[in-house]
């Protein structure tokens, strides 16, 4: 299976979901920061102390089962928050998930305190936070399908592929252990998948590196 998608440009433009002006006004008023990869700028259990809104790079969100094995829900691109932190802070809940950089991210940090007025404010923050409900959601269910009617070896490959697509390469770097830590299962079972697809030369592995043919 080749990467279909691969040549299309998947980069949005951050005005597209925020208004340009908008966008300006957060960055003036509000921290900006340049995340290094693999940092946690969300965690379990923790009360919301900012709200990130990507401007580039990207971040993994997963959530956990109660015996604290972790799965990968979704990604938040350029143009777009963690609706989870957004709703944690509405309610002041703790966090149900993690969100992690997956490659230096900059991003705008809104203090849990401005989201009410925010909204009272600007209706274009109101139409991003529905929007950005109904793409979780929609990809929530879009997890939920892949692992009650997908073989582990579709999901494996499902997953590169997106990663692929994310970081704009055919390159993933990524080991079999966080693979098996994104999809909730064995790395033994992925190694075994990882096998099945080089031989079916839908991928090449490498030591901590996978090209998604």
């Amino acid at each position: 299976m080749g990467l279909a998608l691969f040549g299309r440009n998947r980069k949005r433009d951050i005005c597209s979901v925020l208004p340009k002006g908008l966008l300006q006004q957060l960055q003036q008023e509000n921290e900006v920061l340049l995340i290094p990869a693999g940092q946690v700028i969300l965690d379990f259990h923790k009360y919301i102390r900012s709200i990130p809104i990507i401007i580039s790079g990207s971040v993994k969100v997963q959530g956990e089962d109660d015996e604290g094995n972790e799965i990968m829900l979704y990604h938040i691109r350029p143009g777009e928050s963690c609706i989870m932190s957004i709703l944690g802070a509405l309610n002041n809940s703790e966090s149900k998930v993690k969100a992690i950089t997956l490659e230096p991210t900059k991003i705008v940090t809104i203090k849990p305190e401005k989201v009410h007025s925010l909204i009272n404010a600007n209706p274009e923050w109101f139409d991003f936070i529905m929007s950005l409900y109904q793409t979780r959601f929609e990809e929530l269910l879009q997890t939920v399908t892949r692992i009650s009617f997908k073989s582990i070896e579709q999901r494996v490959m499902d997953m590169l592929q997106k990663r692929a697509l994310l970081m704009h390469t055919k390159v993933v770097e990524i080991t079999h252990q966080q693979i098996a830590n994104e999809l909730g299962t064995a790395r033994e079972v992925v190694s075994r998948s990882m096998k099945v697809l080089a031989e079916k030369k839908q991928i090449k592995i490498f030591r901590g590196k996978v090209q998604v043919m």
